[in-house]
């Protein structure tokens, strides 16, 4: 087997996208995107579509749904199956609710955006539970 090729920009060899290797001018994706496509702060989201910045900040989470009004009704439950497995997670549909599952991980909800939900909550929370001071504000700031 031969070596993967060498990414001219960072200089580590390109494995995943080594396919695409002459697509990115001899990059990984990366590497080509804050190359050619990113302008501004790398740890911005930039308005390319698949910036690998997306995410790493709450303007970016902003960004990306800025101006749309939903609410969870029936048309949402097959969209969040969807999400659930592109985010490369098995969905199961038990009596009870429904299940996620991905590298030793499990969510158990009542329905799949509530499932997405509770995954969401752990990709922004570290550690996802609340202090008791979180949860004083909170009850202080709700009728809960």
């Amino acid at each position: 087997m031969s070596n993967p090729p060498v990414c001219r920009r960072c200089g580590e060899p390109v494995v995943a996208s080594a396919e695409q290797y002459e697509v990115f001018e001899r990059m990984h994706y990366v590497c080509f995107h804050y190359e050619f496509e990113h302008q501004g702060d790398p740890d911005v989201e930039c308005p390319a579509g698949g910036c690998p910045a997306a995410g790493i900040t709450l303007p970016s989470l902003l960004f990306r749904t800025e101006g749309l009004d939903l609410a969870q009704a029936g048309n949402t439950v097959v969209p969040a199956i969807l999400a659930l497995e592109k985010l490369g997670f098995a969905v199961e549909h038990h009596d009870d609710g429904f299940a996620a599952t991905a590298r030793g991980s499990r969510f158990v909800a009542e329905d799949p955006v509530a499932l997405l939900g509770l995954i969401k909550l752990v990709e922004t929370r570290r550690p996802w539970r609340a202090t008791d001071a979180e949860i004083d504000d909170a009850l202080g700031r709700y009728d809960l």
